[in-house]
């Protein structure tokens, strides 16, 4: 492959960089701004970096290209190791270090790993769900959610894993156990989505 330029590496380093927390390149417009370049330079600099083999563009595709040998296939799959949070306790935030109780592996074909975490669920509001006191849940950090979707939400500044409701009037929480009632009418903040359930089996 030729020698790229200083600029083309940083864009080089900037595309890979965007993919790797994205399933997509970035536009041109993202690009431009990043760099305080026109989106003529950029295509220029794209144009470059596919004649020189670093760049293959996809036709008739939106953000139709992609880094040369950057394919899930032609990497090989490693795990991401991400935080397991445990209870938090009223007042203190929930991502705080000394609440860290340990890692647990993500697989190398989620994008974003540093957007995810993971959270020791505690109760039994969840169990019609199929998730237990003990449970480690992955969670993928957003402040939004679709209805029915198993959500993280601050409480009163607790954590807690409910069922996410949307009503016509308004949000609601939902448990999964019929001893709990739904939580209405309380502010509550969603940060982040269940993706993913871990069990760790006692040993007979």
């Amino acid at each position: 492959m030729d020698k790229l330029t200083d600029k083309q590496s940083k864009i080089l380093d900037f595309i890979r960089e965007y993919t790797l927390d994205n399933p997509y390149p970035p536009t041109f417009q993202e690009i431009a701004q990043k760099f305080k370049i026109t989106i003529g330079t950029v295509q220029d600099h794209i144009s470059a970096l596919q004649r020189k083999g670093y760049i293959e563009r996809i036709p008739d595709v939106a953000r139709g290209f992609k880094v040369v040998g950057d394919d899930a296939a032609d990497v090989p799959q490693e795990d991401y190791m991400i935080p397991v949070y445990g209870n938090v306790a009223a007042g203190e935030p929930i991502f705080a270090d000394d609440n860290i109780q340990g890692y647990i592996a993500l697989e190398k074909n989620i994008r974003g790993h540093h957007l995810h975490f993971a959270l020791k669920v505690k109760g039994d509001s969840m169990i019609d769900s199929g998730i237990y006191d003990g449970d480690i849940v992955i969670v993928k950090k957003q402040n939004s959610a679709d209805d029915g979707d198993i959500i993280i939400a601050l409480l009163d500044d607790e954590a807690t894993v409910k069922t996410l409701r949307n009503s016509r009037i308004n949000a609601y929480l939902e448990a999964s156990n019929a001893k709990y009632k739904s939580i209405i009418n309380k502010p509550f903040q969603i940060i982040g989505k269940v993706i993913e359930l871990r069990r760790q089996l006692a040993s007979a």
